[in-house]
């Protein structure tokens, strides 16, 4: 048996044009932009919600909306195989897995498939607020 921690943490949104969609999105939804890394700053921009914390992650793509979705949920979790595992049994599959910028992650989707991500912490102190699954027979 296997105990870890998992929580919704991004909700992502694609754009093409990353500081028009900052400024539309910190409005709309009364959003401060949080600092990221500069080498990901090409390609995300995160906002801070003034009584969530959820953020909201906007992302880069030049993708015309013809299949992918436009938005989509990461979960973030200590133990990313464990996490992927527990999905998997409620019936999400895996689609990529992603190894880029520092990250390793693997997007799944749930059983209509709707893409959404599992990764590793982002945020320590609001993942230790949740309650741990326990997953039986699922190896440490």
């Amino acid at each position: 048996m296997t105990v870890h921690r998992s929580r919704l943490c991004h909700i992502i949104i694609d754009c093409n044009d990353l500081d028009a969609a900052t400024e539309f999105w910190s409005v709309a939804l009364g959003a401060s932009e949080e600092p990221i890394a500069e080498p990901s700053r090409q390609v995300y921009r995160r906002l801070k919600l003034p009584d969530a914390d959820i953020r909201v992650l906007l992302q880069h793509t030049d993708d015309e909306k013809a299949s992918k979705e436009r938005i989509h949920i990461d979960l973030e979790t200590d133990d990313v195989e464990a996490e992927v595992q527990r999905l998997e049994a409620l019936g999400a599959h895996r689609w990529d897995h992603q190894q880029e910028r520092g990250y390793d992650f693997w997007v799944l989707r749930d059983p209509w498939g709707n893409e959404f991500c599992v990764l590793q912490t982002e945020f320590p102190e609001l993942l230790a607020r949740r309650d741990p699954w326990l997953c039986e027979g699922l190896t440490p």
